[in-house]
């Protein structure tokens, strides 16, 4: 981040004295979040397009992802790809332009597609212009809206030839709510890649016999009913109530506390509750970002203010402008512009 910190190019967010951010432009695939203080310095944060969310919640290369079977899914084609990257990359600098609340990225009820993808989900809706991309609004009535729901959050979740409740309950509870869980013990064994296998057993029932074993059993206990609350969206993320053998989807589970979450809507339902950890998760990421290192115990009373802010449904310009006004900032700004430009290309690269 060091190289970008002294220019300012189109396609970026400025704040003007007295520190207030006036206008956010996309730009190829860098926003950057920029501040400009008395005196014409410029710090900034490069946010938003393909940037911060695609790498903290994984689809920052989606248009290059593998990890669906192409015999299974023919269908995961190239286009398609791209649809579902513009819709999460849509989503997130909607949320930077318009300022947004924070608590959006998981609970809005709007989504944006082209035609191509609104198809595949099945919605059942026609757009005018079929290659533009459109904000669909009220979108919750189509099972769409918020990350949870974005394809490429479905997708990088999902085994190759199934859904995976595990990996998508172990990304919300590290992604989202910021809790670390050890990696699973050698002899941890696996379920069939298949979605249907010849012994007729779902799922659910080869979890249940998985977590017989009480090392298996602390941390699916934590996580795996929320990747079930997610079933009825199969890998490619589209809504389904039945599974390929006709048999209907299992979207319930209960977690070690005896909170039982069903469906989309019951996680959102139960996430809404842990609303103060998801704005713990994103401070210590958004502000780990920005001063490129982790966030240490010095940086609590910035992050007490950084979850305040979003606690009272704040925005992100308003948030950034408090990091990067920060003195944590402004001394790794100062000591990135002393370092030689071969140093720092490197670091930006990193």
């Amino acid at each position: 981040m060091g190289a970008h910190v002294r220019e300012s190019a189109a396609g970026e967010l400025s704040v003007l004295p007295p520190l207030r951010i006036v206008a956010v432009h996309a730009l190829g695939a860098e926003d950057r979040i920029e501040v400009t203080a008395c005196g014409g310095s410029q710090p900034s944060i490069p946010i938003g397009r393909g940037h911060v969310f695609g790498q903290w919640f994984g689809f920052y290369r989606f248009g290059q992802y593998r990890g669906i079977d192409a015999d299974q899914f023919p269908e995961f084609s190239e286009s398609l790809r791209k649809a579902m990257h513009d819709e999460a990359v849509e989503f997130f600098d909607f949320i930077v332009r318009r300022d947004r609340p924070v608590n959006e990225i998981l609970f809005a009820d709007y989504s944006f597609m082209n035609q191509k993808l609104a198809s595949h989900y099945g919605l059942g809706i026609t757009f005018d212009d079929p290659s533009k991309i459109k904000r669909v609004s009220d979108a919750d009535r189509f099972h769409r809206g918020g990350l949870l729901r974005l394809g490429v959050v479905l997708a990088t979740t999902s085994a190759p030839r199934r859904t995976s409740p595990v990996k998508r309950g172990d990304w919300i509870l590290r992604r989202i709510l910021g809790t670390p869980v050890p990696p699973p013990p050698a002899d941890a064994g696996s379920i069939p890649a298949d979605e249907i296998v010849a012994d007729g057993l779902s799922i659910r029932k080869r979890l249940e016999t998985h977590r017989r074993d009480s090392s298996c059993h602390n941390c699916h206990s934590r996580f795996d009913a929320f990747g079930f609350a997610l079933e009825n969206f199969d890998p490619l993320g589209r809504w389904r109530d039945q599974y390929r053998d006709q048999k209907p989807v299992e979207n319930s589970g209960t977690l070690r506390d005896g909170k039982k979450v069903v469906g989309d809507t019951g996680l959102h339902d139960y996430l809404a509750g842990e609303q103060s950890k998801f704005h713990r998760t994103f401070a210590s990421k958004l502000l780990g970002y920005a001063l490129g290192r982790r966030v240490s115990v010095g940086d609590l009373p910035l992050m007490s203010i950084l979850t305040d802010h979003m606690q009272g449904g704040g925005g992100m310009q308003d948030l950034v402008e408090r990091i990067v006004t920060s003195r944590q900032f402004m001394y790794h700004r100062s000591s990135t512009r002393t370092q030689s430009p071969a140093n720092s290309t490197k670091q930006t690269n990193e």
